[in-house]
């Protein structure tokens, strides 16, 4: 009889384990096009005039469980100084079923006082001779997984995403006979926010009120058959 409860309770707690440890894959962010049609750093007032245009594609590479994602910040940096952040004006929104994609059109213009080092103008000069550009853009997402009877709670944007991007300027001739903008995978750097996640699918699969009866039921049963 114990062999038996325990072969339940074993199958009962193995169940959210293996969810942990096979659950649902993160999404895939994808930047498919980059337009830069101004980029200019003024040295005496410090000040940077940027006019930048992003694709972004986000993929569901899950067959069952749908994510959703709420809100949605895009930080933009050259040499390490972030010169844009914007909260993306979007209601969330979900995505269900594998190869399921949304496009979103992100217009990033505006100016940003910055203060550069030596090298980091130095680079800047060289790149703007060469007519390409290293710009780096984070997004910070907010991500919600449902998949059959688990689930994550809706973070904050937390999630970091990091698309580190080879941008040509378009007015430049150098960068439009040289360079054309190449599609970026960006890099999911959210994995220990991913196993935070999947520890409070277990733990909500163990706070559920159902699983905790059926616990108290099977000890007592255990503990009168004993």
């Amino acid at each position: 009889m114990w062999r038996g409860i325990r072969l339940q309770l074993c199958l009962l707690l193995a169940y959210p384990i293996l969810w942990f440890i096979f659950g649902p894959r993160d999404p895939k962010f994808i930047i498919t096009d980059a337009s830069l049609t101004q980029f200019n750093f003024t040295n005496h007032n410090k000040t940077l005039d940027y006019n930048l245009a992003l694709n972004i594609t986000i993929t569901n590479p899950n067959r069952k469980a749908a994510i959703f994602y709420g809100k949605i910040q895009v930080a933009s940096t050259y040499r390490n100084k972030v010169f844009s952040l914007v909260t993306l004006p979007f209601e969330p929104f979900g995505q269900c079923g594998k190869n399921r994609t949304i496009s979103h059109h992100i217009p990033l213009k505006g100016s940003k006082s910055l203060v550069f080092g030596e090298r980091e103008i130095s680079q800047f000069n060289s790149e703007t001779v060469a007519g390409v550009y290293s710009i780096d853009v984070r997004l910070y997402v907010g991500i919600r997984v449902l998949g059959g009877y688990f689930k994550t709670r809706h973070s904050n944007p937390s999630h970091k995403i990091d698309c580190n991007l080879k941008v040509p300027l378009q007015s430049s001739e150098t960068s439009a006979n040289r360079f054309t903008f190449k599609t970026t995978k960006c890099r999911n750097d959210i994995s220990l926010q991913t196993l935070k996640q999947r520890a409070e699918s277990v733990q909500f699969f163990l706070g559920d009120p159902t699983v905790q009866v059926l616990l108290v039921c099977i000890y007592i049963f255990a503990a009168v058959r004993g």
